[in-house]
């Protein structure tokens, strides 16, 4: 089946389960090139089944720009090889591609992408695919495929309408007995037209006047805003209040659904293993002064820019003088670096990151509590003073904070840079920006000292 799509080539492996399988696959990959993906499955090719599925497999993930797995529990036996001799043939042949493409690749964007038929079936991910974002699809590849569709065609701040919000609540919303009245069509009209604040507080003003249903349906609605703009801790509410205030089975069985989603989302940003802890973590080795542990944290990337930036600023120092400064910067950046330099790299950079976040303080300071994923492997924490209303500043408002881009590595969060951009290695080391458009929070300035500073945007 050829694709009018231009936009990234996105190949889906999954198990033949069955035939309502294979059909909830079919649609799936024709949402999303509805949405401007162009995704293809062993369906769409001509020699369906291909004649030789090794080679079609390697071709196919050889040209792709992402490949998404669908995981069921025949999918992880088959992935993992716990399947006899030649049942699942095809998927043991992907997995061991994808395996072997994961652990040797130095693609700096992670490529494969682990989907689910429901939330609670993120168990069944198979390592190394468990090392990433995954995203729930529906079992009849009906669920809300907004924020998926974001990271393929790389532009969170865009929201398709095919999949996400249309002009009409009940085309993307609908349960049975609730027909929306034409103001709650017009305040998710906006939606659709980009302002989601203006929706919310549209939708806000219209709970005053109904009751019942109705009324957890405009929470429901809420929630999903809410959840579009990452705002994890109003969406709990919106879904919270639905489960609190209505008997309507469908109703409350999605607001339950999108709250398992938001759990698992909000202990992936906030648990042990998450980007808040590793960045807390880090903060408190940079206040105790165990420079070690503080640049061993850092990606690699980072560290040859800040030992990159380092030799420039010292070069004219005779003891440099022996030394190639490629090769040099290389075993500076080293994490456990043996170099006798190192010592005198480190206590420089320590001295500057504590100085750059002196005000910081566990007892004072927090996370905001909105995700900002860019991409699968990076998100950026913004720490702020606790008592300074992170999350409801007045348009205008300054608010002191540190920006930490954090970036997953293996099963690991490392700290990416100290503000939002990512480092860029050479002589000099530069940093690129990342675009407004992926952060969807309060504009970053900064001060000529390093402290962060944000501006509310509405």
């Amino acid at each position: 089946m050829p694709s009018d799509n231009s936009g990234p080539r996105t190949l889906i492996s999954y198990s033949h389960d069955s035939d309502e399988h294979r059909e909830t696959i079919r649609r799936f990959a024709e949402r999303l090139r509805q949405a401007g993906v162009d995704a293809w499955i062993d369906q769409f090719d001509e020699h369906n089944p291909p004649e030789s599925w090794p080679d079609w497999m390697r071709r196919e993930i050889d040209k792709s720009d992402f490949v998404i797995v669908v995981v069921t529990d025949n999918y992880g036996q088959r992935f993992n090889r716990d399947t006899g001799p030649g049942i699942g043939s095809g998927v043991r042949w992907e997995g061991a591609l994808i395996t072997a493409d994961l652990y040797h690749s130095r693609r700096e964007r992670a490529k494969f992408i682990p989907v689910v038929l429901r939330a609670g079936d993120a168990s069944l991910i198979p390592p190394p695919l468990n090392l990433t974002s995954w995203f729930v699809i529906g079992e009849a590849a009906d669920a809300d495929l907004a924020r998926l569709v974001q990271v393929l065609l790389r532009n969170p701040g865009k929201l398709p309408s095919e999949l996400g919000i249309s002009n009409s609540p009940g085309a993307s919303f609908h349960f049975d007995g609730i027909q929306p009245s034409p103001d709650i069509d017009r305040a998710f009209g906006m939606a659709a037209g980009g302002d989601n604040q203006g929706a919310i507080r549209q939708l806000d003003a219209l709970l005053q006047e109904v009751h019942g249903d109705e009324r957890a349906y405009i929470l429901f609605l809420q929630g999903v805003l809410h959840h579009k703009l990452g705002e994890m801790s109003q969406a709990m509410t919106c879904f919270n209040r639905v489960m609190e205030t209505t008997g309507h089975a469908n109703l409350r069985e999605s607001s339950a659904q999108r709250l398992t989603v938001l759990l698992a989302e909000f202990d992936s940003h906030y648990g042990e293993s998450g980007p808040v802890t590793a960045a807390t973590n880090w903060l408190m080795n940079v206040k105790r002064g165990k420079k070690r542990e503080v640049w061993k944290v850092l990606t690699r990337e980072l560290r040859l820019t800040l030992a990159q930036d380092w030799i420039i600023a010292n070069e004219g120092h005779p003891d440099f003088a022996t030394y190639s400064r490629d090769e040099l910067a290389e075993e500076l950046s080293a994490k456990n670096s043996r170099h006798p330099l190192s010592k005198h790299l480190l206590r420089s950079k320590l001295q500057v990151l504590q100085h750059h976040y002196r005000r910081w303080d566990i007892d004072e300071w927090g996370a905001a509590s909105n995700p900002r994923r860019i991409g699968l492997d990076y998100e950026l924490v913004v720490m702020a003073p606790a008592d300074e209303g992170v999350l409801i500043a007045e348009e205008g408002e300054l608010l002191s904070v540190y920006p930490i881009l954090m970036r997953k590595v293996g099963p690991d969060w490392m700290v990416a840079n100290f503000t939002a951009a990512y480092p860029i290695p050479g002589w000099p080391p530069r940093s690129e920006e990342i675009p407004a458009s992926m952060l969807r929070f309060a504009r970053l300035a900064t001060e000529a000292d390093g402290t962060g500073q944000a501006t509310t945007e509405g």
